[in-house]
């Protein structure tokens, strides 16, 4: 990456294996005006929030939430199509078992932890309760009869019992035949309204680096995980990867908007405005 930039620029990183085609070889080392805040998806959100960070992925209900503050990188996401494999209800029972019941919920999610929320309701008609937990697939569901477990924890985990999943982009797939934005690319207004020249830096290495590593994936998978295509995850996450789409195009906007709107019916949000782009 181009030392030009010489802004102090902090960056968010989320700690999941999703948001790894962003930042694996992204940098050449020797930056010493880049700094990183690693961490799960509702920390990274508040981060932003409070400006301790400039740009990061954050919840794509996190940017609904506090338009204000933020603009959009264009063309920037993790999205699903049809299923992701790593946002799943697990449940001890089936799904149409589950109206009336307390679920629990991972409290690393937050655009997940709506997405189920407003499936429940709108689609299924259900009455649910919901308690937030620390995310332990076992724990929440020793306690609970059903669990939305995010991230690698979802991706990897390996029930010691039988147990039903659910994957909740599949279902708002199935249920709206739209993609489901799960995060989104966003730059602080204040950040980038004095240092635009530094966020397009930013943006063209992310941008060309994704698309880098996404172009050769058996490669990006040696290099980022250290995995040959002998080793027993290699199919999995190589299928992982490749069924994510890392770009905000129209159809993914279009599902965007759709969820923003069903999360202001639902309660959870403000009335959404027009989605806005760092230029």
């Amino acid at each position: 990456m181009s030392n030009a930039v010489k802004t102090l620029t902090r960056i968010g990183k989320i700690s999941y294996l999703n948001s790894l085609p962003f930042y694996h070889g992204l940098l050449s080392g020797d930056e010493k005006d880049i700094t990183f805040y690693e961490s799960y998806p509702s920390k990274i959100n508040m981060a932003m929030r409070h400006g301790k960070i400039d740009l990061a992925p954050v919840s794509s209900l996190e940017y609904l939430n506090n338009q204000d503050k933020y603009l959009l990188l264009p063309n920037m996401a993790i999205a699903s199509r049809d299923f992701s494999g790593s946002v799943l209800l697990m449940a001890r029972e089936k799904l149409d078992g589950l109206d009336n019941e307390k679920i629990a919920l991972s409290r690393q999610s937050l655009s997940s932890a709506a997405l189920l929320r407003i499936l429940l309701r709108f689609k299924y008609q259900f009455k649910n309760h919901f308690v937030s937990m620390n995310s332990d697939p076992e724990k929440m569901l020793k306690k609970y009869k059903a669990a939305l477990v995010i991230g690698d924890d979802a991706l990897l985990h390996k029930s010691e019992d039988f147990i039903y999943k659910y994957d909740l982009s599949e279902l708002w797939w199935d249920w709206t035949e739209m993609p489901f934005c799960f995060a989104v690319w966003v730059v602080r207004r204040e950040f980038a309204e004095h240092n635009p020249e530094t966020v397009r830096l930013l943006y063209r290495a992310l941008a060309q680096n994704r698309d880098r590593n996404l172009s050769d994936l058996q490669r990006f998978l040696k290099e980022a995980l250290n995995l040959s295509f002998l080793d027993e995850r290699f199919a999995k996450l190589y299928g992982y990867f490749f069924n994510l789409y890392y770009a905000l195009d129209t159809a993914i906007a279009e599902g965007l908007e759709l969820f923003y709107r069903l999360a202001h019916r639902l309660g959870v949000s403000p009335r959404p405005k027009k989605l806005e782009y760092f230029k």
